[in-house]
């Protein structure tokens, strides 16, 4: 479409030629701006300077002649339409103009104002086509190199196959995923399963038999063989489809190398599998430390007790013999643990709550014991400012008491007296329990070594010591490293022959209980949902000795203890986390869904995390197994008065 007032432009070298269009083309367009050029340079200019609609170009002008006035005009002048005017009728030369770029062409002396009104809108709207023609072209080729370029990075190419003849038609891309040069030959399908590796030919095989039995999408993963010894990873896909101008039956599909893919799949898949099985290994050891200590540990609390019993000296000598046997058990299962874990970067573990001052009496008892065999003499020195409670690694803190005992009463038995210190520390930081031992001189380093040790360098060496054949030095460095786990410190004082740790815990906020002052006065209904026997006698004992006005009621797990609080009603719950049927954590969910009765949970699993869990879905408290009778009391007394103010 032309402009209200467009401008067209005539270059002709006879002005007789320039009136005749010109009032021909006025008659036409009577609101239009015409420019007169009688050469081709002068023709440029006005092209170049105006915005032209439309241009009438005699091929034969004083500077130009010939197609190269055409051609020069239409390169320089790209989106004005041109039409051609010739001396003479001649059907070839214009056809000639038009594939060199004239829109159309008329001959001088036939020009009339019906020729130029069809030879201008012909023109304008062939011109428009060709534009938009040649825009969609360039995005075309635009879209087609990205989607050449994409192939490329993602390693997938195009394919089509006539279904009878099992020819095939590839793309670059799969050419070069072969291997080959791009269209280096006519592929077939039995082609293409000559590369198919041996295993999988009868998978292709049978995928290309399936293509022709259903018009879904096709999906498969398989191996090719490349250069006879690359094996490669291939994604295969395809579909059949009707073609719509001959009505033939095709398949085409698309293939992509996913070479890396799998790899890095193996590789993770090896990853994880390397990384399960140090944590297994890790949580296996850490696990079987903490299980076979604790029963060495009520071992120790018999033996003392056996040893303190009057006895018959044939009596006396068995015991001093199973004694003996124990401390040598006692130092081949630390030896083997500890020696298990040199060279593991972390020992995975999470702070949980530790009875602290009941394992420091149950510590004191096994070194009591280990020191009378050894006949030494042991003083302690445990504050009374050791919490009840804290919060920290029990497995970890466990093994290095244990260390620190076995590497004292089997280091040197020279040594007579040992004196045991422990509490929380006076100094900053405030929270970290100490232990130290004094009268105990380390036999792990040579004499050359003792100058440098006091410079306190001892930590650089005791971070590089897997290697060693010193046994003494290889337990301290063992000790140094679970201290350091855990962020406490090792502190080696040879002057005054002493060992120290420091451990840093965190404190756990306790109830304060008066047995006399706090106790239900009025009727408390309470439902205990535990399904182990023996803690269902002894909580309801626990409860029902605090109190004449507590009555308990029991179900043996999550799916009877919410049958029988809908049923009932209760003051307070007290929740066992695991149980079969139904758990504590859906059983409690269930009756906050009914009631904001107080719930205390009842766990052996001492963590912070389960803490959170059970907090997180509505229970009140929470309490670690085993527990004291007055620390339930004080946990229910607490809610009670809460319920009692509202809060």
């Amino acid at each position: 479409m032309l402009n209200n007032k467009p401008k067209i432009l005539i270059v002709d070298k006879r002005d007789e030629d320039i009136t005749q269009i010109s009032k021909h083309i006025k008659a036409t367009l009577p609101k239009c701006e015409l420019l007169i050029a009688n050469a081709y340079f002068e023709g440029i200019n006005y092209a170049t300077s105006e915005e032209i609609d439309i241009a009438f170009l005699n091929l034969m002008l004083p500077d130009s002649s010939g197609f190269k006035t055409l051609t020069s005009f239409v390169e320089a002048q790209p989106n004005i339409p041109v039409i051609v005017l010739t001396e003479k009728s001649n059907e070839i030369l214009g056809n000639q103009a038009i594939k060199a770029g004239a829109q159309d062409f008329l001959v001088k002396g036939d020009i009339d104002q019906k020729s130029i009104g069809r030879a201008i809108r012909y023109s304008v709207q062939r011109h428009a086509s060709q534009l938009k023609f040649k825009t969609i072209s360039e995005d075309l080729t635009k879209t087609q190199k990205r989607f050449l370029e994409a192939q490329r990075m993602g390693k997938f190419g195009c394919w089509e196959m006539d279904i009878v003849s099992h020819e095939m038609i590839w793309s670059d891309e799969v050419f070069v995923l072969f291997g080959f040069q791009k269209q280096s030959f006519l592929p077939t399908m039995s082609e293409y399963l000559n590369y198919v590796h041996t295993d999988d030919k009868g998978l292709v095989e049978e995928f290309f038999d399936n293509i022709s039995k259903s018009n879904e999408t096709q999906n498969l993963e398989h191996r090719i063989v490349t250069e006879g010894r690359n094996i490669k990873y291939i994604s295969l896909q395809s579909r059949l489809v009707l073609e719509d101008n001959s009505k033939k039956l095709k398949v085409v599909g698309a293939l992509q190398d996913i070479t890396a893919r799998k790899i890095n799949e193996k590789l993770m898949i090896e990853k994880n599998l390397s990384r399960g099985m140090l944590n297994v290994k890790e949580q296996m050891l850490s696990d079987i430390g903490f299980q076979i200590r604790t029963p060495l540990s009520s071992i120790t609390n018999l033996l003392f007790l056996l040893e303190n019993i009057p006895s018959s000296p044939k009596q006396t000598e068995l015991v001093y013999g199973l004694k003996n046997s124990f401390n040598e058990l006692f130092g081949a299962v630390n030896n083997l643990l500890n020696y298990s874990i040199v060279g593991q970067e972390s020992m995975h573990d999470q702070e949980e709550e530790f009875r602290l001052q009941e394992f420091m009496d149950a510590f004191k008892r096994m070194i009591t014991l280990k020191a009378g065999t050894n006949k030494m003499e042991v003083t302690f020195d445990i504050s009374e400012s050791t919490p009840p409670k804290v919060l920290t690694y029990p497995k970890k803190v466990t093994q290095l008491f244990y260390n620190i005992a076995n590497l004292v009463f089997n280091e040197d038995e020279s040594i007579t007296k040992v004196s045991v210190h422990a509490g929380m520390s006076k100094s900053e930081p405030n929270n970290q329990f100490e232990l130290s031992l004094s009268g105990y001189r380390p036999n792990f380093f040579n004499p050359e070594m003792v100058d440098l040790l006091k410079n306190e360098d001892y930590k650089k060496i005791l971070d590089n010591v897997e290697n060693t054949q010193n046994h003494h030095l290889l337990n301290v460095s063992i000790l140094n490293k679970i201290i350091k786990q855990i962020k406490g410190d090792l502190i080696l004082d040879l002057d005054n022959q002493c060992i120290k740790m420091c451990l840093p815990v965190k404190l756990v906020e306790t109830v304060a209980y008066d047995a006399n002052a706090q106790a239900p006065l009025s009727s408390l209904s309470v439902l205990l949902v535990e399904d182990h026997f023996l803690n269902q006698i002894a909580t309801k004992k626990i409860l029902t000795t605090w109190s004449d006005h507590v009555t308990v009621d029991i179900a043996e797990n999550g799916l009877v203890g919410v049958e029988k609080f809908r049923e009932h009603g209760y003051d307070l719950v007290l929740m066992d986390i695991q149980m079969p049927v139904m758990d504590g954590i859906e059983s409690a969910t269930k009756i906050r869904e009914l009631s904001e009765v107080p719930i205390i949970a009842l766990t052996a699993n001492a963590t912070s995390q389960e803490e959170k869990r059970c907090k997180s879905i509505g229970m009140n408290d929470y309490l670690t197994k085993p527990f004291k009778p007055e620390e339930l009391h004080a946990k229910i007394m607490s809610l009670l008065l809460q319920s009692q103010q509202g809060t």
